[in-house]
């Protein structure tokens, strides 16, 4: 998920000289389902607009599938359609990643989780407005009590409820603030994605 976040940017430039062919051959490797081929490829969007929207689904869905998505940009069938790919693969670099990926950046999204919870304070008060659903993962995760859950249902805004809210998500300590985070980013993806850099 990181090495596509770093290189978002060149991908966008690079895959959208044929954003088609490279929808394709993603679908082809199930790495999206036809159900997301379809609703990214739409015709009135622009190849580039259509790439975001691909990177965007991608990071979405999880390592697992950037993973994959990565396996796919080494092919050499793959570069040979996108020939700048292979600026982004020195010839160790995939091995290293396969071998330290997924402890690294288990490790660094704990970090990112909570760090997250704790830089975007206002605006998640601010902007969240589904603050039950969000309490009602939290209780079933036995991350908040009863007692906690009735206090934060109680005030009659959204806002509010999200200030009792985060009183508790902060005296639970890191597990709690990682917990938040992942529910927040399965109920509200757009918001994490429009608050994180």
């Amino acid at each position: 998920m990181e090495s596509l976040r770093k290189n978002k940017v060149f991908l966008i430039e690079t895959l959208s000289g044929d954003a088609s062919i490279c929808l394709q051959y993603v679908q082809n490797d199930n790495i999206i389902t036809k159900r997301d081929y379809n609703n990214l490829n739409q015709p009135n969007h622009t190849e580039e607009k259509i790439i975001i929207n691909l990177l965007d689904n991608l990071t979405n869905k999880g390592d697992e599938t950037c993973r994959k998505f990565l396996k796919l940009l080494e092919k050499d069938e793959f570069q040979e359609i996108f020939p700048q790919l292979k600026k982004l693969f020195t010839p160790d670099q995939s091995s290293v990643e396969r071998e330290n990926g997924p402890v690294m950046e288990q490790a660094r999204k704990k970090a990112e989780g909570a760090e997250f919870v704790d830089k975007h304070k206002t605006d998640l008060i601010q902007r969240i407005s589904s603050v039950m659903e969000i309490a009602d993962c939290l209780l079933s995760k036995k991350m908040i009590t009863n007692e906690m859950y009735s206090k934060i249902d109680a005030p009659s805004t959204t806002q509010d409820q999200m200030r009792n809210m985060y009183k508790f998500v902060e005296t639970g300590g890191k597990a709690v603030k990682e917990e938040f985070y992942r529910i927040l980013k399965e109920k509200n993806p757009y918001l994490v994605l429009d608050l994180e850099p």
